[in-house]
């Protein structure tokens, strides 16, 4: 065998021993990264009313306080959801969350409820008020 043959032997040999070294690494980084571990996490929602400022193009005056929810796989999730305004709000999401929570109008109390989740899939699931469509929803956003 002539010296070149070998040497570039010897270099393939290194190059794809580096390679396969480097692939091996950065999966067992991936496959070791750990998830974040579960949190009882709180949030608070309001119904708002747009009246005063609301485009006269929506059919609805009415829109949820934050339109996103971010929560990781596995936290239990309270959503302490309050209605200040004079129409009757819904906190409606379907699977695998499922629920369909009404706030009645306030009188003199604000009204509320508390809706508790254990997020076990991750992804995206849209929440709605039933009676006051397209404008009042969200999404609770499930990482993991």
């Amino acid at each position: 065998m002539a010296p070149s043959t070998t040497r570039n032997l010897l270099i393939a040999t290194v190059l794809l021993a580096a390679i396969v070294g480097a692939i091996t690494g950065l999966a067992a980084g991936y496959l070791a990264h750990p998830s974040p571990t579960p949190q009882t996490r709180e949030f608070y929602l309001f119904a708002q009313d747009l009246s005063f400022s609301a485009p006269s193009n929506l059919n609805s005056d009415y829109i949820y306080s934050s339109s996103q929810i971010t929560v990781n796989k596995g936290d239990i999730v309270t959503i302490h959801f309050y209605n200040p305004t004079d129409k009757a709000h819904s906190f409606t999401i379907g699977t695998p969350y499922t629920n369909d929570v009404v706030v009645t109008a306030q009188s003199t109390v604000i009204q509320n409820a508390n809706i508790t989740i254990t997020t076990s899939q991750p992804g995206s699931f849209a929440f709605h008020c039933k009676f006051h469509p397209p404008q009042m929803t969200g999404t609770i956003l499930v990482q993991g």
